[in-house]
Formats: C-alpha cells, structure tokens, sequence
C-alpha cells in the first residue's frame, strides 16, 4: 500500500490501495515528492513588474 500526501490536506500521510493510488495519480490530486507539504511552506510569489505608462503623443500626430 502506498503512503501518499494529496493536493486537499498535503500535511498528512494516507496509505491508499493501489487502486485509489492510480484513481488519484489520474486525477492530478497527488503532492509530487519535491513540493513542500503544507502551502505555508512555500516561498512567496515574485511581485508584479510596474505597469507601463503609455508614450506621451508626438507634436505630428495632432
């Protein structure tokens, strides 16, 4: 039986049959071995770059 963390409570080890291993692998709901286990965990997201300012009109466009 394997021992699994899954995406819903990745702070908590289930043993799972193989078929429910399989179910889960399938529907993407497993934590992969080299994500952190609780979402605190994780480093903060970078911070957004600036907004660019629209270029100021030239005198020719008037």
């Amino acid at each position: 039986m394997p021992t699994v963390r899954t995406t819903m409570q990745p702070d908590v080890d289930l043993d799972v049959s193989d078929t429910e291993y399989v179910d889960l692998t399938r529907q993407g709901l497993l934590v992969q071995k080299d994500e952190p286990a609780a979402e605190t965990e994780r480093a903060p997201a970078p911070a957004a770059a600036p907004a660019k300012t629209p270029a100021a009109k030239s005198s020719k466009e008037n």
